[in-house]
């Protein structure tokens, strides 16, 4: 294979690749946008992870964050073998015929990665309430009926330094 060949075959997989990840980003985009509809999460279920996070108070979004952040696989070998999922994945997207063990892998490998995030998310989410005082989760909880729109104005008395919406 000449050099020429070698370098268009690799731009061919980036651009897939990038092809994907944008259109995953604008799914979750879209999907978070049309989601909630404006509609106010009703307490009498439990409320997506999302919405409880963003209605703790700042110290506890924190406190997620750190705990999320701390979960993630953060090592180079980790990252080298993300990019060779990435690569392995369009290869047998691109097989005759399509590799399918090779995909459910890679996919069961980035849910177990996205389940212990989740998962200690949840663990600093419920360490965090856990340390509030009573009126405190009561204003979580009313946080939490507001649509998500208002829930973010309302943050930390951010509403007061906002001017009125039309």
């Amino acid at each position: 294979m000449s050099d020429a060949s070698r370098k268009r075959r690799g731009m061919t997989i980036a651009l897939i690749l990038s092809l994907g990840l944008n259109l995953v980003i604008i799914g979750t985009v879209a999907g978070a946008v049309l989601r909630d509809g404006g509609h106010p999460v009703r307490t009498g279920v439990a409320p997506d992870l999302r919405a409880a996070i963003s209605a703790l108070p700042t110290t506890g979004r924190d406190r997620v964050r750190e705990a999320m952040r701390s979960a993630m696989p953060n090592n180079r070998s980790d990252r080298v073998e993300r990019l060779h999922s990435g690569r392995r994945f369009a290869a047998a997207v691109r097989a005759e015929p399509i590799e399918r063990a090779i995909i459910e892998q890679i996919f069961a490998q980035r849910a177990n990665v996205a389940d212990q995030l989740r998962q200690a998310a949840q663990g600093a989410l419920i360490d965090a309430l856990a340390e509030m005082p009573a009126t405190q989760r009561a204003e979580f909880l009313q946080q939490l009926q507001q649509p998500p729109r208002e829930r973010n104005d309302r943050r930390d008395g951010a509403e007061q330094n906002r001017p009125p919406r039309d």
